[in-house]
Order: C-alpha cells, then structure tokens, then sequence
C-alpha cells in the first residue's frame, strides 16, 4: 500500500503536560473545533481514574493539504483530568489506542500518564473499567475522528500500555 501524505485530512494536535513534560496528541478530524474539545474532553474524562495529573496546554489544527498549524480555541485549553502526580518512575508510560480504517490505514491515539501497565502491557475488555471507558468514548466519536484516508476507524477491543523508548531515553540521568 503506497504511503498518503501527512497532510492528506485535517489534523488537531492537542498539546498537554503531565509529569512536567509535555506531549502531543495528534487526532486527525474534519470536526469544528468545538466538537473536537467535547470529544477529547469526554475521552480524557473517561480515563480519569488510569491516568495522573493532566492539563490540556493548547490545540492547534491544519486543514487538509497543509503542513502548516494554528492555534484554535476548543474549550478545554487549561483543562484538568486524570489524578495525583506522576512520579520519575512512570514518565514514560503511556496507553496505546489503535484502529485501521476499511481501507487498511493504520491510527493510533497515545496518552501519557498512564499509572499502570497492566500485567502484561495489555488491557482486554474488563481489565480497566476506565481503560474501557476511554476506549469506548473513541468507539463512540464516530466519524469524527479519522485515518489519514479520510476513513472511519474501527477501534481494536484491546488497548496497550507501553514505555515509551522516546520518553525512556529522554529522561534517564
């Protein structure tokens, strides 16, 4: 399957720190941006209880054909989720939401901050009532959130946890 440009739909990247690090979560969507505060906010109150201390920083969005962002105001820019402070240890975990759209276009949505890994780096259906919830907010958002072909996606029923190696690297003394 060839490779789509980057920049082949709209993109949001909501930037947000937790563990004094900031990270971006990019979400490709063709929603106002209004919409796409709703929903990441519901998705990010969903994981409340998996997740530490979270602040959403600031969104910026590039239309489709673009490689170039601007800040737009979605309504959860200063936004709180997720509880108690994530310790040196636990900086570089993070929850791995992935789909594939019916056209085989791979998407994944990462959070940092996660508090556990599970036993095995993996959470089935069942394993973490507020993992599930999460999942289920993006199951939900339907069509509003995209592959890079402009397609639905349908959410795996799992969820990974995982140390970033980025992350890992970055903070060791």
């Amino acid at each position: 399957m060839a490779p789509l440009p980057p920049e082949n739909t709209a993109r949001y990247r909501v930037h947000y720190t937790t563990g004094d690090q900031q990270h971006t979560m990019e979400i490709r969507s063709a929603a106002s941006p209004s919409a796409l505060g709703t929903l990441v906010a519901h998705f990010l109150s969903e994981l409340d209880s998996a997740i530490g201390a979270l602040v959403v920083d600031f969104v910026e969005w590039a239309p489709a054909g673009s490689v170039f962002f601007n800040p737009v105001v979605t309504g959860i820019e200063g936004s709180s989720f997720g509880t108690g402070a994530i310790t040196g240890d636990v900086r570089a975990w993070a929850f791995n939401f992935i789909g594939r759209s019916s056209g085989g276009r791979r998407v994944r949505i990462m959070v940092f901050g996660a508090v556990s890994m599970g036993a095995d780096y993996r959470f089935v259906a069942g394993e973490n009532a507020a993992v599930d919830a999460g999942l289920q907010a993006l199951v939900d958002a339907g069509g509003n959130i995209l592959c890079i072909d402009g397609l639905q996606p349908v959410w795996k029923t799992y969820v990974n946890g995982l140390v970033n190696a980025h992350w890992q690297k970055k903070l060791r003394p």
